[in-house]
């Protein structure tokens, strides 16, 4: 299917954006640095009405952009391999929302990627605990893309010849002492993001 352009509500109808909105994915969110180039990173969502909610630190540079410029793009895909491939841009604006207001709203995003025993982990708790801000994401028009139905498609599938992607379980930890593979990780380092 070619890439489709959605305006208002026709966004929210599209059974394409539908389906991805229900999936537990990781989106990429893009906001405007000063100088105009684009600063994308990985984050968690939770659709609300007519909106999307995600959950960061205050001292995140994506909240010093929308400070400045609320414009903002959330990516969702879902990629297999080969040219089984769908997923939509989203166009919008983010208000920010700050104090005891965020709480509920980050609450609900923790709660979509974080079962109740992870969240009373000390870890994963004092982890959690760095998102002190929630963003409403509204959004204002959408592209999607959908070629898991294409021609090319089937024709990989059928022949076997789409190369896998990395898996997306959990990664195996070493030592049992709390350290992947690649070290540990700061909550300090969210403040970059």
């Amino acid at each position: 299917m070619p890439s489709r352009e959605l305006r208002g509500a026709d966004v929210w109808r599209d059974p394409l954006v539908r389906e991805l909105l229900e999936l537990r994915l990781v989106a990429v969110l893009a906001t405007l640095e000063p100088d105009g180039a684009v600063h994308a990173v990985p984050v968690w969502f939770a659709p609300g009405e007519r909106e999307l909610l995600l959950a960061t630190g205050s001292r995140s540079r994506k909240v010093r952009n929308l400070e400045r410029d609320p414009r903002a793009t959330l990516v969702l895909h879902d990629s297999r391999p080969g040219f089984e491939v769908c997923g939509v841009s989203l166009r919008g604006r983010a208000e920010i929302v700050r104090s005891a207001a965020a709480q509920p709203l980050v609450g609900r995003v923790h709660r979509r990627y974080v079962g109740e025993a992870g969240r009373r982990l000390p870890e994963a708790a004092a982890f959690l605990a760095s998102d002190d801000v929630a963003l409403r994401f509204r959004v204002e028009a959408a592209v999607t893309w959908d070629e898991r139905e294409s021609p090319a498609a089937r024709a990989l599938a059928d022949a076997g010849a789409a190369l896998p992607l990395e898996p997306t379980a959990p990664r195996p930890y070493a030592g049992g002492g709390g350290r992947s593979r690649r070290g540990p990780r700061s909550p300090s380092r969210r403040d970059r993001t």
